[in-house]
């Protein structure tokens, strides 16, 4: 068997409705069990009965063991149960000791029935603002009354009615790649950069791949960013782009589940407003499927060609994130900056993922890291080889020894800015290179690194798709895929 999701439906909804909100959440290959309750007196679907003097506890009791049992029958892998409103009751109500990796509690609640002592899975609970049948307070004094057991519980407040929305969805579906053991996970690159074939370009084909790169569990694609290279840079291995949140809307319409990763997007490029919108943009049209990979950028003549100062770039970068922030979650925003000046910006649709999406840092320096522990979620350092350091104007990474003093350097900054648990680190294997070039003879040693970099707590990586045609990417694509799924 594999990993599973059980989904739990809400009082009056149907097991078919939970099965499709957990298939939803679910991380890819999991299995989703939705059960069904039991009939109440009204004929209606209800894990357990209320009255004047509150639940009834015999109901309650014979729900809580069904689940319990469903937990403990799962094997072949981590155990999630998520609920949604009285479903959500019923998986708060489980006990600290059951069999699971995780619980979610989608508008959440408590009843008044005794809660049982000791620390148990991690558990998140969401509630929506709109929420009129279990408003945030009820959610709120979960969490609060959860915490006072013992319990490791994190709150979420999210945008919408009482159901299953898609903020919810996607925040629970991040959570759960987050708590329970997924493996690795990989973001493959889009060849968009190859623009002598027309079909890497085209809608046709970005939609191709992306559906590809789903089906083989990829977790996310990114695409690059180069508005303007310069000739210089193109004659000496540069490459092209597309824009990038053009390319990732085409690879959205046509996938469900897969992220969609800038990597990276050069804000400094931009008016911070045009692209809070962009992005922002991407976010909504695609359920809240954004990863905002971020970095300095470091060629210089394409600084010069849109009009941006090249030696402000670091700091270009941190007033961006922090007004990308404010634009994504306020309203009559004002701001002033180089070329531009606002007085009260309300710009709407926020993003789906509230409080934002994920913001994963590039760039090998300390500085990098820093944004990456003050402004960030992940830091993305990657491979330097052959001097590529002083070309990108970043620290020199060579080994995995480089890497391991990285992560070690990755602590001591966060601890001196008051952050006590690092980002987490995405990277791309120094053996790529010589993988891509003759997969047959670099596979063993790819794998062997990949195993390595797991043994370090190195989840995420960046994998480029090498290939001149698309069947040659989607047999590169799979090929990695399977390497990267025999890591656990």
């Amino acid at each position: 068997m594999s990993p599973t999701l059980i989904a739990l439906h809400g009082h009056g909804d149907s097991a078919e409705s939970a099965q499709q909100w957990g298939n939803a959440i679910a991380p890819r290959n999991w299995q989703v069990i939705a059960p069904s309750a039991p009939l109440d007196a009204d004929g209606s679907p209800s894990w357990f009965d209320t009255g004047p003097r509150g639940v009834d506890p015999d109901t309650l009791r014979r729900s809580v063991d069904e689940i319990e049992s469903l937990c403990s029958q799962a094997v072949g892998g981590p155990v999630v149960v998520a609920g949604f409103s009285q479903g959500a009751a019923l998986a708060l109500h489980l006990a600290p000791s059951v069999r699971a990796a995780a619980i979610v509690a989608i508008s959440g609640f408590l009843t008044d029935a005794e809660l049982e002592s000791g620390q148990g899975p991690p558990i998140l609970i969401t509630s929506n603002q709109g929420d009129e049948v279990i408003p945030g307070f009820l959610s709120g004094d979960a969490a609060e009354a959860l915490r006072a057991c013992g319990r490791v519980v994190e709150f979420r407040i999210l945008e919408g009615p009482h159901a299953v929305t898609p903020s919810a969805t996607s925040e629970a579906r991040n959570w759960i790649a987050e708590e329970a053991d997924v493996g690795m996970r990989a973001s493959l690159g889009l060849p968009t950069d190859r623009v002598d074939n027309p079909d890497f370009v085209s809608g046709v084909g970005i939609a191709r791949l992306a559906r590809h790169f789903e089906e083989i569990g990829a977790a996310a694609a990114f695409v690059t960013d180069h508005p303007a290279p310069d000739d210089r840079w193109l004659a000496a291995g540069g490459h092209q782009a597309l824009e990038p949140t053009v390319a990732l809307t085409a690879a959205a319409m046509a996938t469900e589940r897969l992220k969609l990763h800038t990597h990276v997007y050069v804000l400094a490029y931009r008016n911070p407003f045009l692209a809070a919108k962009a992005l922002a943009s991407l976010d909504v049209v695609s359920g809240g499927r954004l990863i905002l990979g971020v970095a300095a950028g470091y060629l210089k003549a394409e600084f010069a060609a849109l009009g941006s100062n090249f030696e402000d770039r670091g700091s270009d970068l941190e007033s961006s994130l922090r007004l990308l922030r404010r634009v994504w979650s306020e309203s009559s925003v004002a701001a002033m900056g180089v070329g531009f000046e606002a007085r009260s910006v309300t710009a709407l649709p926020h993003p789906v993922q509230q409080p934002l999406p994920p913001i994963w840092v590039g760039g090998n320096t300390r500085a990098a890291m820093r944004r990456a522990v003050t402004l960030g979620d992940v830091w993305c350092p990657f491979p330097t080889p052959g001097g590529l350091d002083k070309a990108t104007r970043t620290a020199p990474m060579i080994n995995l020894d480089d890497l391991r003093e990285a992560k070690r350097r990755l602590q001591e900054v966060s601890a001196e800015n008051g952050r006590a648990t690092a980002p987490s680190i995405c990277f791309s294997p120094f053996t790529y290179w010589a993988w891509a070039q003759d997969p047959s003879a670099g596979a063993p040693a790819l794998l062997h690194e990949l195993r390595e970099l797991a043994d370090m707590g190195i989840r995420d990586l960046v994998l480029p798709v090498p290939g001149t045609s698309m069947p040659e990417v989607e047999h590169n694509a799979s090929a990695l895929m399977e390497m990267v799924s025999s890591v656990t």
